[in-house]
């Protein structure tokens, strides 16, 4: 009975059954109300990335396209630009060619290894200069970047040969516009000189003629003929007009041999002389024409200093970069800004006895070895200075074989 009496003193009673019931009632229903508010909240969450993904993916859709017609059109910027494209990976094996190069440079092209391609089309010739020549003869010009990350190369390579000859006819046909003109300035010229070497060559002749007097015509007899020699010189120079650059001359060389020509004129002015930068970078050139050249400019300087009292050249060899300038600066009469425009003229001269071609001739000369020619003076009375930049040979000469080998 005891027992009996202890279990219905610890059995809940019906009150407090109903609190536990209404409790966990109100327990499910704040955690049922949690989820719905977790769920609406994670299905806002889902709508609004959703959203998102959409816009990103739309976005990304874009951009696919815009570089998808980007790539169409480099594509076809590839097919018809008229120069040669060819890109290589990190060994130095064409991934890419468009057809410029495969016409250019035969084929196959993918997939060779780009010192293949050099041994194959490539034969450089003493004259090339800054451009290389093909075996088939053509010159082109060959421009090199690495791609970003180093993940490779762009070769541009661009076909020089029809510029070339096209520059080539137009100096044929601007010549062949002054034959006229040089056939008359050749009569004119040759008697002049022609004419006082006879009348020195008569006096000769006398049989009483002191012996002073006989050196003194003899004198006069060899200058005349050698003004003669140089006139017909320049005017075969200009109407030949093509000269042949074929050396590698170093700079300490030409300095040395113009200065001995120079020496041996023995001209009344005082010759500066000064040399800057590496003497042993050359020159592809014709030696010959080039000293030629700025001797005659030496020449045109000392004949400028002639009234001036105390008659100076400054001569001046710089090494820069990837130039060579020569200047050559005189103290003389100078020339006026209308004269500058004229002077490097066929023909025209300022002189009482010249042809008119000593500028005309070096301008010549210097544009073949791929040059600038200029001159320039502060105006009459001011001196003049006369400038001649020259490409020196490149020291990465041979730069093809090895990006090459190096690919």
């Amino acid at each position: 009975m005891a027992n009996v009496a202890v279990k219905h003193a610890t059995a809940p009673g019906p009150a407090q059954a109903g609190a536990d019931v209404s409790r966990t009632l109100r327990m499910f229903d704040a955690l049922s109300q949690h989820i719905r508010e977790a769920y609406e909240d994670l299905e806002g969450q889902v709508t609004r990335l959703t959203g998102e993904l959409s816009v990103i993916t739309e976005r990304r859709q874009r951009e696919l396209e815009e570089k998808e017609k980007l790539a169409n059109q480099l594509s076809t910027l590839l097919k018809v630009l008229p120069a040669a494209v060819v890109v290589l990976d990190p060994r130095g094996v064409v991934q890419l060619a468009n057809p410029a190069a495969v016409e250019l440079l035969g084929e196959p092209l993918e997939g060779e290894r780009w010192i293949t391609l050099i041994e194959r089309c490539f034969a450089p010739q003493a004259d090339d200069g800054h451009e290389v020549s093909l075996k088939d003869g053509r010159k082109v010009s060959i421009r090199i970047s690495p791609l970003e990350s180093g993940s490779g190369q762009l070769i541009l390579i661009n076909d020089l040969t029809e510029t070339r000859q096209l520059q080539a006819e137009l100096a044929r046909h601007e010549r062949l516009k002054v034959m006229g003109r040089m056939v008359a300035s050749l009569a004119h010229q040759v008697r002049t000189p022609l004419s006082a070497a006879m009348l020195y060559a008569g006096h000769l002749e006398k049989p009483d003629l002191p012996e002073d007097k006989r050196l003194s015509l003899v004198a006069k007899l060899k200058n005349r003929m050698r003004h003669l020699e140089q006139q017909v010189r320049d005017m075969l120079m200009f109407a030949r007009g093509e000269t042949q650059v074929a050396e590698f001359v170093p700079v300490g060389e030409l300095y040395t041999g113009l200065r001995q020509l120079a020496d041996g004129l023995e001209l009344k002015a005082r010759l500066n002389w000064t040399h800057f930068g590496d003497g042993k970078r050359s020159v592809t050139c014709n030696r010959e024409a080039l000293l030629g050249a700025l001797l005659n400019l030496v020449k045109n300087a000392a004949e400028a200093c002639r009234n001036t009292p105390r008659p100076e050249i400054n001569i001046r060899f710089d090494v820069d970069g990837e130039s060579l300038q020569i200047t050559i600066e005189d103290n003389g009469c100078g020339f006026s800004a209308d004269d500058r425009a004229r002077l490097l003229e066929a023909f025209y001269t300022t002189k009482s006895q010249g042809t008119g071609l000593g500028l005309a001739v070096a301008t010549s000369v210097v544009q073949a070895h791929r040059g600038v020619f200029d001159i320039w003076s502060e105006g009459v009375g001011a001196g003049a200075v006369a400038a001649v930049t020259l490409p020196l040979k490149p020291l990465n000469a041979e730069s093809t074989q090895t990006t090459g080998e190096h690919a």
